[in-house]
């Protein structure tokens, strides 16, 4: 009888991803700086930490 073996891809942004919110990033960037007085929907550490999931991967 063969054996099957099966293989799964493991994508780089959820690891991205999982780490900057090890590093609390987004809440880190919401501390130290503030957002303008228009700024609707995400947090600016939300959106700093999708931008660098998107460049680094």
């Amino acid at each position: 009888m063969a054996q099957l073996i099966a293989n799964e891809r493991v994508d780089d942004i959820p690891l991205l991803l999982n780490q900057m919110e090890k590093l609390k990033l987004s809440i880190l960037v919401n501390e130290h700086f503030e957002c303008h007085g228009n700024w609707q929907g995400l947090s600016l550490g939300k959106v700093l930490v999708g931008w660098l999931s998107y460049l680094l991967s």
